[in-house]
């Protein structure tokens, strides 16, 4: 395991910065190690059915997975499962497996947005987001799917310029519903350690997609 600060809400809604430590695990795929919230976890079930598991609570032996379609598909190599669970093993399709990832590490990002808002860490709408990257320390901006290209290319101007992470997620009216307003182009993450761990998530999403 390996020492790190991470933050956590104290009273009033702020936050309290702490040492940690990270919990790692290795891949399955690729054998290397990296942070197990980064990480899928897959079991195996009663009749040797391999589960991804969603939540990171079901019972028994796990095996780790990085977000991408490579290390799933050196992962559902008949002999690396059987090394990891130590039994026969049920495989499930690639695609199906890829599916599931990507599923979840949405649900994760998701759950990184719920966090901020309710910390009073989010910034939504043209006219609060452009005066945050202005004039704030931005950790990463969503921008809606659905944004118009030169509203886009202004969010990716003023991004670039003071080097904040920018990637598309969700539509202008799920935005908008994540922040609890109406229809919004932009979101902006200010909390560092939950800017990056959103960002993780949205590239995991991004290469397991990849061909």
């Amino acid at each position: 395991m390996n020492l790190s600060r991470s933050t956590r809400i104290g009273r009033h809604g702020r936050f309290a910065t702490v040492s940690t430590r990270v919990a790692e695990r290795t891949c399955v795929g690729c054998q290397q190690v990296g942070p197990k919230e980064q990480l899928m976890r897959l079991v195996c079930g009663p009749s040797g059915q391999v589960l991804l598991d969603i939540h990171g609570k079901l019972p028994g032996r796990g095996a780790y997975l990085c977000a991408q379609r490579p290390c799933a598909e050196q992962a559902l190599k008949r002999t690396r499962l059987q090394e990891a669970f130590r039994r026969e093993v049920t495989l499930v399709s690639i695609d199906e497996l890829v599916c599931a990832m990507a599923r979840v590490m949405a649900e994760r990002a998701l759950g990184c947005i719920r966090i901020a808002r309710k910390a009073g860490c989010v910034v939504s709408g043209y006219t609060q987001v452009s005066r945050a990257l202005m004039y704030e320390p931005v950790a990463c901006l969503l921008v809606a799917e659905d944004t118009a290209r030169e509203r886009l290319r202004e969010y990716q101007g003023w991004c670039a310029t003071r080097q904040i992470p920018c990637r598309s997620f969700l539509t202008k009216a799920r935005l908008g519903e994540l922040a609890g307003r109406g229809e919004s182009s932009a979101m902006g993450i200010l909390e560092p350690r939950l800017g990056e761990r959103l960002i993780g998530y949205l590239e995991g999403m991004s290469r397991l997609t990849e061909p």
